[in-house]
Parts: structure tokens; C-alpha cells; sequence
């Protein structure tokens, strides 16, 4: 029979990979303690949650929560950074991390809507903008086709006031 403190890990585990938005499994074997606390720093300013766990424990947690298949992806010492906003923000900092810290930490997977993805992925995640940039990029081309109808129209709505005034000096 398991450990209480464990069904408690296990539960808590489940608990966040089903209401993420993202998970991420990143390898930090080669992080030093105060690399270790810059990176936790980094990601609790942008609101990114990162938890060390066994790696049995957290494969229960992943099955419980209705996902399986990650024992392929925690290799190493793996952290697991969970996102409950933008899902490509653990992605950024983590590149932008390692690229401070000689490849450390290494991404080896991650848990998007539900679906397990490769490594490659969190790449492709980490080059889109954030969430804020989109949406603003998002309301400008939607509201582009808006200007220029009511542009369109005010230029027809000026010429005919200016026929109409040419019309009214022609007849007086």
C-alpha cells in the first residue's frame, strides 16, 4: 500500500496537469542551486508553477489525469512546469534560460490541450508572440476591413456633397 504523502503527490500532480494549459518536462540535470532558484525566479514572475517529482509519481499523475505515455519523455532529472495562462511562456523562458546556462535545462516534452507532444514542439511554441501581441495583431487585421469600408464611404459621401455644391453654383 502506497505512502499517504504520495496519494496526497500524486493527487496534487493530477490535479495540475488537468487544469493546465501547458506542462512542461525539462531536464535539469547539469543546474546548479543558484541556477536552479534563477530559474524558479524567472518562472514564478511570469506566473509558471515548477515542481520536482519522482518520475513514478508523476507517470500515476499523468495516467490518473487521463494522459499516457510520458514515461518517454522524463529523462533525467525532470521538472515538471505547469502553465495555467499562456502556454507558450514556459517555452520562452526556458530558451531564453538555457541560453544564458549552457543548454540547461533541456525540454523532452510537454502536455498541450490534453495531447502529449515532442520536444520539437515546445520550439515551435516558443517562437510565437505572447498572448497579448496576438490578440493585438488579432483586433488589427479585424478591424482593418472596418476602416477602410468607412473611408470608402466617406470619400463617396464628400464627392457627392461636392457635385451637389457644384450643381447648386451652376444653377445660381
Amino acid at each position: 500500500m502506497p505512502a499517504p504523502y504520495k496519494i496526497t503527490i500524486v493527487e496534487n500532480l493530477s490535479d495540475k496537469i488537468s487544469s493546465a494549459k501547458a506542462v512542461y518536462f525539462a531536464d535539469y540535470q547539469g543546474l546548479s542551486a543558484p541556477q536552479a532558484t534563477e530559474l524558479r525566479a524567472r518562472l514564478r514572475a511570469e506566473n509558471v508553477e515548477l515542481k520536482v517529482a519522482k518520475k513514478t509519481l508523476s507517470i500515476l499523475a499523468a495516467q490518473k489525469a487521463g494522459i499516457e505515455g510520458i514515461d518517454e519523455y522524463l529523462k533525467g532529472q525532470t521538472a515538471l512546469a505547469f502553465t495555467f495562462d499562456d502556454p507558450a511562456t514556459p517555452a520562452r523562458i526556458f530558451k531564453a534560460f538555457s541560453k544564458d546556462n549552457e543548454n540547461v535545462p533541456t525540454i523532452t516534452g510537454l502536455i498541450f490541450e490534453g495531447q502529449l507532444l515532442p520536444a520539437e514542439q515546445a520550439s515551435v511554441l516558443a517562437a510565437l508572440p505572447p498572448k497579448e501581441i496576438l490578440l493585438s495583431q488579432l483586433m488589427s487585421a479585424l478591424q482593418q476591413p472596418m476602416s477602410r469600408l468607412a473611408s470608402t464611404l466617406v470619400s463617396v459621401m464628400s464627392r457627392l456633397v461636392q457635385v451637389l455644391s457644384s450643381i447648386k453654383e451652376q444653377k445660381t
